[in-house]
């Protein structure tokens, strides 16, 4: 069996599955709970060990956001924002602990390759998974493999294409970055703008796709801007990697069926292909569960252990 964990912006996901990539086990958290508790590397093992009580594991998996070490099996450092757990050991120290090889990854390439291997990519050569979460994650998967290009930056930073070069200031360095208009935390930020009556919503992204399906005309400006945003963003994903297939997934996309009709014809228009509307927009299959089995899977298990 394997087991996956996905240390992500906002929640912990861990899972154990078996061989086929089915599931025995899968819990979820709360982020804030295990920093508020002190030893935040102490308390993600104590939950990991925790789920997998009861079974016998083979290997396992972290997915974890920023510039993730895949050799040395450490984030070297986060991508915009402080990690508490860069420069730690963290291969060697889960492995220690839970008694299996362990591999890192960058959260957004397990994600793709989660998608991949078990979801809805499985048929694409060429593949870009798209996370619109916290932030907005990218990764490539090319003939059966993750990419990763001369540095373990390679693949991942499609949510820092710049859509506006005179835009906001990302914390990256450069302005106008994609993740800045669509990531959930921008688009609540703009909804709670434009339509103050959200102000003060816990989450506002699940009300305001409601009021649109509910047929709220007010909305649909908003909508519109959104989808013309991340539009320009897959374009230039499409024209740099030329992928068969989009996969889009994270919160914001438990509203594939509001979101993809218009963002599929503007990419469509947009994108320079050949022929056209030859790339195929797709929402995940996975749910949360994408990326904690792209690290249990990861091929960089395969020789391990």
């Amino acid at each position: 069996m394997r087991f996956g964990m996905d240390y992500g912006g906002t929640n912990i996901k861990c899972g154990v599955f078996t061989d086929s990539g089915e599931t025995a086990a899968f819990t979820e958290a709360k982020l804030a709970g295990f920093t508020d508790r002190g030893e935040l590397l102490e308390n993600l093992i104590g939950f990991a060990r925790e789920i997998c009580t009861g079974y016998h594991i083979d290997k396992g998996g972290l997915a974890i956001k920023g510039l993730v070490n895949t050799v040395e099996g450490r984030v070297e450092e986060d991508i915009g924002a402080g990690n508490l757990l860069a420069g730690i050991d963290l291969r060697n120290k889960f492995s220690a602990a839970l008694g299996f090889p362990f591999f890192i990854e960058n959260d957004a390439r397990a994600y793709a390759w989660g998608e991949w291997k078990f979801g809805v990519g499985k048929s694409s050569r060429v593949m870009v998974g798209m996370t619109i979460g916290t932030g907005l994650g990218c990764a490539l998967i090319v003939d059966e493999k993750p990419y990763q290009g001369s540095d373990p930056l390679g693949g991942i930073l499609g949510g820092h294409i710049s859509i506006d070069r005179n835009g906001e200031q990302c914390p990256c360095g450069q302005r106008g970055c994609l993740e800045l208009y669509c990531s959930a935390t921008a688009l609540s930020a703009c909804i709670r703008k434009a339509h103050p009556e959200f102000t003060g919503r816990v989450d506002a992204l699940p009300e305001f796709f409601t009021a649109l399906r509910q047929g709220k005309q007010e909305y649909l400006k908003t909508l519109a801007s959104f989808q013309a945003d991340l539009a320009v963003g897959i374009i230039n994903v499409i024209h740099a990697y030329g992928p068969d297939m989009i996969v889009l997934g994270g919160g914001v996309m438990a509203s594939s069926d509001i979101i993809l009709p218009g963002l599929t014809e503007l990419v469509h228009k947009g994108a320079w292909t050949f022929p056209r509307e030859k790339v195929k927009l797709c929402a995940a299959s996975l749910g949360n569960k994408a990326a904690a089995l792209g690290a249990a899977f990861h091929p960089g298990l395969e020789h391990s252990g």
